[in-house]
């Protein structure tokens, strides 16, 4: 047997026995809860920069729990694209909570932190067996796993808005598992099988049998999975649950928690229907109309707002909109530079939602005209913040400029030129609401009496556990910028096997 083989499995069950004990350890010991969440997470990322080395070697791991073999037992499948995946969310996972050791004391009441890493551990376990299992049923329920444990994100801050968001992401998330499960039944009805590979398998045979129903499938597909991941205009949950969280909440649901739920989508997409039926039952063209909107509609609204994390959170409904278009490209180029969005957005929303809480742990200030000045009172804090602000708008050097640059050429590649034009106008809507930010952090000194004092550069007064993880993040951003090799070489092995 492969040594590798058990590895994801016991990353997922790992973290799951870790959730499981937090409610007792923090009866006992309330203070551990974070350290131990901490030490698992990091072993858990250690792991998966070893299946990543293996991985990277053109191997792909196949496991049957329980000795099962499928299409009667659970599968766990883990290729280029699932190993990406499980590195990205256990090394940013690793990074939050490192910064949650203060922030959470910060915003969180001290008796609900044990119940907090609970959902917290819960979340990672969901997130992680939602990218590496092959089984369409064992999915939905990593599915609602995710979904029920980030709504305790949300609900955990115990403020009357993050109650009222929580609410209304757990309804609206409710309605999308709905149709996630129909489009399941549906798929099972006309083949059968629960895992993807005999699905795809049986439907090569029978599509021609049942257009009606896997075009219904794929539509209730892209409904629910559009609610889970915050595609414009199934968004509407997004901006309450993102702005009214925790800071370390936040920053999970923004960079992670949405995009798994893209990952799964891509998974039923490309390998149970294939790329034939994709564009035969023309998805693909809502898919392409609705990420445009998204591009558009969600920068407007993030142009308008006035408190910080709110404007974050409406900037993720436009950068989804990015991710999204890569997939209704349908070309090569086009969903190469989808999937890196998914990472370059992570890290940068990750980084923008860190320095956001530690700009309100440091001054108490929550929205954007309340800057001035910050690039001297706290220069690490907002030189990370312009690093991921840059990116976010795709100037050169970073991150979000070889994603876009990758759409670009998806575009043409698609014969779909004036999407460009699209993507220029996007990126120059998100400097509107990114660069007054910079430019009051290091050209304003109003409420300052004098200003030669004002514009002397001091220490961050925040914690070093919030500080470190911020640079690391932002370093990221700029690694992904001018080294984007190592993880277009995962993303290729993907498109290879996929297309």
């Amino acid at each position: 047997m492969d040594p590798f083989s058990k590895l994801p499995f016991l990353c997922v069950i790992g973290t799951l026995i870790a959730s499981f004990c937090m409610p007792v350890l923090a009866r006992w010991k309330r203070e551990f809860c974070a350290p131990l969440a901490t030490v698992v997470t990091g072993a858990v990322f250690s792991t998966t920069l070893v299946i990543g080395y293996h991985i990277r070697q053109g191997n792909v791991i196949h496991y049957a729990v329980s000795g099962w073999q499928p299409p009667w037992g659970i599968e766990i499948v883990v290729d280029s694209l699932s190993s990406m995946m499980l590195m990205l969310l256990s090394g940013l996972a690793f990074a939050i909570l490192i910064y949650s050791f203060a922030a959470i004391k910060h915003e969180l009441e001290s008796m609900v932190t044990g119940w907090y890493y609970t959902a917290y551990m819960l979340c990672l376990a969901g997130m992680m067996g939602l990218v590496i299992t092959n089984d369409i049923f064992n999915m939905y329920v990593f599915i609602e796993v995710t979904g029920l444990s980030a709504c305790a994100l949300v609900a955990s801050k115990g403020t009357r808005l993050s109650t009222e968001a929580a609410l209304k992401y757990l309804l609206l998330a409710t309605i999308g598992s709905g149709f996630i499960l129909f489009g399941i039944g549906f798929i099972y009805m006309i083949t059968g099988n629960l895992n993807l590979t005999f699905i795809a398998q049986e439907l090569a045979l029978v599509k021609d049998s049942y257009p009606f129903l896997i075009w219904t499938a794929l539509s209730f597909f892209v409904v629910g999975f559009g609610v889970k991941s915050a595609l414009f205009p199934l968004h509407l949950w997004l901006p309450d649950a993102h702005s009214s969280a925790a800071s370390p909440s936040s920053a999970v649901l923004s960079s992670l928690v949405v995009k798994v739920y893209i990952i799964a989508f891509l998974k039923i997409l490309f390998i149970a229907f294939g790329l034939e039926i994709f564009h035969e039952t023309f998805i693909r063209h809502l898919i392409l109309v609705l990420a445009i909107i998204a591009m558009l509609a969600g920068s407007f609204f993030a142009f308008v707002q006035i408190e910080t994390k709110r404007r974050l959170a409406y900037s993720t409904v436009a950068q989804i909109g990015y991710v999204f278009l890569g997939i209704g490209l349908g070309t090569p180029w086009g969903m190469a530079a989808g999937m890196l969005h998914i990472v370059v957005h992570a890290f940068m929303k990750t980084c923008l939602f860190l320095c956001t809480g530690a700009v309100y742990y440091q001054t108490g200030r929550k929205q954007v005209n309340q800057f001035s000045g910050l690039g001297y009172s706290m220069p690490i804090t907002m030189g990370a913040f312009t690093v991921a602000a840059f990116s976010m708008v795709g100037i050169p050097l970073f991150g979000g400029f070889i994603s876009k640059y990758g759409l670009a050429l998806g575009s043409l590649e698609a014969d779909l030129p004036l999407v460009i034009v699209v993507i220029i106008l996007s990126g120059l809507l998100n400097a509107t609401y990114y660069f007054p930010i910079i430019g009051q952090a290091y050209f304003s000194m109003d409420g300052h009496d004098d200003h030669d004092t004002a514009k002397v550069f001091k220490r961050d007064q925040v914690p070093l556990s919030m500080l470190v993880p911020i640079v690391l993040v932002a370093l990221g951003i700029i690694y992904l910028g001018i080294f984007p090799g190592g993880t277009l070489d995962f993303i290729n092995q993907t498109i290879t096997r996929l297309l």
